[in-house]
């Protein structure tokens, strides 16, 4: 079967349409095709440079990968693993990504073969722009995931889970790269990208959102409230999905956000009468909103109009962006005029 470029909302969509939609152009239209030999330079270039990382969020994608593991040795096992075998595991991990995206090995060596991920694949955007990374972000980085492995062993639902039927268990297989779940919202694709999912025993539905804020957690108290920030409304998302795609009743669902940089703190957020309506009309205003540049308003088609309706915000982050080459680079042989 032939792939296509599907339309579809999620959260990171929508927040990069809001945070740049040039570089949203470039993501999801002008990288696409971009791994045949056939395609143009351009799009070969934009195909390149999507899937370079930055130091923060390539932190965060090693603690996830780290937390499928443990979750899948406690289900094979029956317990939850030693902490030493777990901070040595990702501080290996690390150490080979590290140094395979260094040596740019990411330019020779294919993503995905076989249809599994190579795991210690990487390419940083860093060294792709020759800028390096210093001894001090690096163990930066290398602590934190260390201690987003140490969060998680320690956090209070990890002993919940194990006291669970492992049988129901739904863990994030990023070896095989099945990273989504998707249900349909009035005609279109939305992504809802769970980490976890568990049944309880006392019944409830319980899906788990490990995060990696190297901060204070943002949101507020009421998930219903205008301030909440991106975090609740993925949550919302997630009680969508279960609500949709499961027919799970909305007062059985358990929403768990998982702060692994902050010793495992909980926050338990609720999908219900009270607050659907909020969930339902952001989600349906964000694939308005990204609808609003295809042809047509297509999504079937799901073919944008031209560049000029993806402006640049232009700023400070510009520099540090994975598409700056193509997009604003003046030394740059291939580029966006």
């Amino acid at each position: 079967m032939a792939l296509t470029n599907r339309f579809g909302w999620s959260i990171s969509r929508e927040s990069l349409f809001d945070d740049c939609r040039r570089s949203y152009y470039f993501h999801y239209y002008m990288s696409w095709g971009g791994w045949k030999a056939s395609s143009s330079p351009l799009c070969r270039e934009a195909f390149l440079l999507k899937r370079l990382n930055s130091l923060p969020l390539w932190r965060g994608q090693l603690v996830h990968y780290v937390a499928s593991k443990v979750l899948e040795s406690m289900r094979r096992k029956g317990r939850i693993p030693a902490e030493d075998d777990v901070t040595g595991y990702i501080a290996e991990r690390f150490r080979k990504q590290f140094a395979f995206s260094e040596s740019r090995g990411y330019l020779a060596s294919p993503k995905k073969q076989g249809g599994r991920l190579n795991i210690d694949w990487l390419a940083l955007i860093d060294h792709e722009y020759g800028r390096g990374v210093t001894d001090e972000r690096r163990e930066k980085a290398l602590f934190e995931c260390v201690e987003g492995a140490r969060g998680l062993l320690r956090s209070s639902i990890l002993a919940e889970i194990m006291d669970t039927d492992p049988s129901s268990w739904v863990i994030e297989n990023i070896d095989l790269a099945e990273f989504a779940q998707t249900f349909d919202f009035e005609g279109a694709t939305v992504f809802a990208k769970t980490d976890f999912i568990f049944r309880g025993n006392d019944g409830t539905y319980n899906i788990v959102d490990w995060k990696t804020f190297s901060g204070p957690v943002p949101g507020v108290e009421d998930p219903a409230g205008p301030d909440e920030g991106k975090a609740g409304i993925q949550m919302g998302v997630y009680g969508l999905f279960a609500a949709r795609v499961t027919g799970e009743p909305l007062e059985n669902i358990r929403l768990h956000e998982i702060n692994l940089l902050a010793g495992g703190s909980r926050s338990e957020h609720r999908i219900d009468g009270g607050n659907i309506d909020f969930f339902l009309g952001h989600v349906r205003s964000g694939i308005g909103k990204l609808k609003g540049v295809l042809t047509g308003s297509d999504i079937r088609r799901n073919e944008p109009l031209p560049p000029g309706h993806f402006p640049r915000n232009s700023g400070a982050r510009c520099a540090g962006c994975r598409f700056f080459r193509i997009c604003l680079d003046p030394s740059s042989a291939v580029r966006l005029d």
